[in-house]
């Protein structure tokens, strides 16, 4: 392999980041003044993470603390946009089965024990081993063997080319680095661990308030300016509003449009400019049982729907049509513009009473659709939902759960239909692998399609960016076919909100809050 042939396959990983979102904010770390050490900044946290182990759980709630507990070997710049050492000094794509790092010599564990290679092998292990039943197996299959030559080289063999793998290793969601003494003492990491990231773990009261302390010995000199984060759970989106105007609160997440255009305009407060609709919303469907084991009645229900007046009603306008890659992560989404067009995408109740008659259900069937009111549009999406598939004699049960409960239902199919909003990802095989994979341990409509399976072996064989933006549309026009999952809208993740007190932070693309390492308090 040549100098230049390595140097194309580094440059695709940076290309296909900055292909992706783009978000500027009224408060960046270049204008925010010189920085001061001290201070805990209080985050009203709208979510219960149900586990702290970053292997074991998907959940928003949980990626948005770990990734300020722990680090990976790579990271993304503050753009998010292009991606740069973290835990690795150096790297080197040898060639497109092998890729060779160097760890720093600087880094040690929340625990005091130095970061080695060995750490980096056990991590992937561990995510690999079925016994740790992690959402992320999947999306490291390509890789086997890790070589640990010396404590801080770490070689990656792949059993074929890869090309995302640099996206997840700079993400610290799917590949935070854990030591192997930390997770053996405590036999998982679920009620926390020790990491190598700017904050360590300190406590946490489920449902109530999580604590975390700066790391004195984080590598980069000097930072965090923090003396440490603590997480307050509010739920209710109102009491997290009242948070933030009494000042008890410094930063948030909120759902609601207009809630957030009233803060966002108090001079007090501060928010992006622009926040792309980076969110869809999943509806799963039990593919392993009656009635949507057959695809007619998957497709009867998908053409049952009108997804432009589910967005007009409940976003008014503020959300757009989507189909498995949000419309935002171009060049792999498809335009909103060209969803009704894809197939079974557009409402048509005479076409879906035709399906279930041939499909054995001439007067329809009863179902359940599990949601949770954690999120304002939920509900109401199921609700629209309800009222239009019934037009077609699908009788739909709404069940309303708490938020862990319906992450349970949703990631083991405990139900015919649930609903989830996913997180933006950095790599389009992301949004769609652990959902739709054969060997995925989440796939939460059970899909087991072998011809999908061939799309992502042949997304991750090329780091051409317009080649792999094609076949992921294809990708996505073969889910909207089979009616695999029904995606109502997307919006934006979260519309978040800080105090003007809190200087140098910024948001980022993929609602990472990495940044709050660089981030102090001025007050």
């Amino acid at each position: 392999m040549t100098i230049k042939r390595r140097m194309l396959l580094l440059g695709g990983a940076t290309m296909l980041a900055m292909t992706q979102f783009a978000m500027p904010a009224k408060s960046s770390a270049t204008d925010a003044g010189t920085p001061v050490s001290g201070g805990t900044l209080v985050i009203a946290q709208d979510a219960n993470p149900p586990s702290l182990d970053p292997h074991k759980s998907a959940a928003f709630a949980t990626t948005n603390i770990t990734e300020q507990i722990y680090g990976g070997l790579l990271r993304w710049d503050e753009a998010g946009t292009s991606i740069e050492p973290d835990l690795a000094q150096s790297y080197e794509v040898v060639d497109e089965l092998t890729y060779r790092f160097v760890l720093r010599g600087d880094v040690t564990f929340h625990n005091g024990a130095p970061l080695t290679s060995a750490d980096v092998k056990f991590t992937f292990d561990r995510i690999a081993d079925p016994a740790t039943a992690s959402p992320w197996k999947s999306l490291f299959a390509s890789i086997a063997e890790i070589e640990t030559p010396d404590d801080r080289t770490v070689v990656f063999h792949l059993s074929e080319p890869f090309s995302p793998l640099l996206n997840y290793l700079a993400s610290v969601k799917y590949s935070a680095i854990v030591n192997k003494a930390d997770v053996e003492q405590r036999g998982d990491l679920v009620s926390g661990g020790a990491g190598t990231g700017p904050f360590k773990f300190v406590s946490f009261q489920s449902n109530s308030a999580l604590e975390l302390a700066r790391n004195e010995n984080y590598y980069e000199e000097g930072l965090p300016y923090l003396d440490g984060l603590e997480f307050r759970i509010i739920p209710d989106e109102g009491s997290r509003v009242a948070a933030m105007r009494s000042g008890s609160a410094d930063l948030t997440w909120l759902t609601t449009p207009e809630v957030v255009d009233q803060l966002a305009k108090t001079p007090s407060f501060d928010a992006p400019e622009e926040q792309p609709d980076n969110r869809v919303l999943l509806m799963e469907l039990d593919q392993r049982v009656a009635p949507f084991d057959d695809v007619r009645v998957r497709r009867a229900l998908s053409l049952a729907l009108d997804r432009q007046q589910i967005a007009d009603i409940v976003w008014r306008g503020g959300a757009n049509l989507s189909a498995a890659i949000p419309p935002a992560q171009q060049p792999f989404g498809i335009p909103s513009a060209d969803v009704p067009a894809l197939p079974y995408q557009s409402e048509d109740l005479e076409q879906a009473k035709s399906l279930l008659a041939e499909a054995g259900y001439p007067d329809g069937f009863e179902t359940v659709f599990a949601v949770s009111p954690l999120t304002f549009s939920d509900v109401a999406v199921a609700q629209v939902v309800q009222q239009q598939a019934q037009r077609v004699g699908i009788n739909i049960k709404i069940e309303q759960k708490e938020w862990g409960s319906l992450i349970k239902d949703f990631q083991g199919t405990l139900v015919p239909i649930s609903m989830a909003g996913l997180a933006p990802a950095p790599d389009p095989e992301a949004n769609l692998k652990i959902r739709f994979d054969s060997t995925s341990s989440v796939n939460p409509g059970k899909t087991r399609d072998p011809e999908i399976d061939a799309f992502f072996v042949r997304g991750r064989q090329t780091t051409d960016v317009a080649e792999r933006a094609e076949i992921y549309r294809q990708l996505q026009e073969y889910i909207a076919d089979q009616a695999y999952a029904i995606y109502p809208a997307a919006m934006p993740l979260r519309f978040e909100v800080w105090s003007d007190t809190l200087k140098g932070y910024q948001a980022t693309p993929f609602a990472q809050r990495v940044l709050l390492r660089k981030a102090w308090l001025a007050r």
